[in-house]
């Protein structure tokens, strides 16, 4: 559950997942995250529990040798996320507001002109301005 602006959370693909994300779309925005930007992501933002933040000893629990290694295996399947959150990763990234600003309107579906909703590959473009 996000709890407050400009925070991320990783998801499972599965129907009860996407309902959910469909019946919040006009307030959040989400799509297929990358494995590049999902090891950045990991780098920059991921916190543990009694952490001051993910280092080598964390990839290494999960059986990973990098960061980039890592993200490719939770992007495959390979990993999944609660495997992520029993290795300490606090489910929730902290992120800053997008560097430049939104381009387009919050109050719009990104398939309207808007930045809200579904946004697919995209999600990349502005996860990366907000690391």
């Amino acid at each position: 559950m996000l709890q407050r602006t400009f925070s991320a959370r990783l998801l499972d693909n599965t129907p009860s997942n996407l309902g959910m994300l469909r019946s919040v779309k006009a307030l959040v925005a989400w799509g297929e995250v990358s494995p590049e930007i999902l090891g950045d992501v990991l780098v920059k933002r991921g916190e543990r529990d009694g952490a001051d933040g993910v280092d080598d000893q964390f990839v290494r629990l999960l059986g990973k040798t990098s960061f980039e290694e890592l993200a490719k295996a939770v992007v495959a399947g390979e990993v999944g996320i609660k495997a992520l959150y029993k290795a300490g990763l606090k489910p929730r990234f902290r992120f800053h507001p997008p560097r430049g600003g939104f381009k387009k309107s919050l109050r719009r579906a990104a398939t309207d002109g808007g930045e809200l909703g579904y946004r697919g590959a995209d999600i990349n473009v502005l996860v990366k301005k907000m690391i």
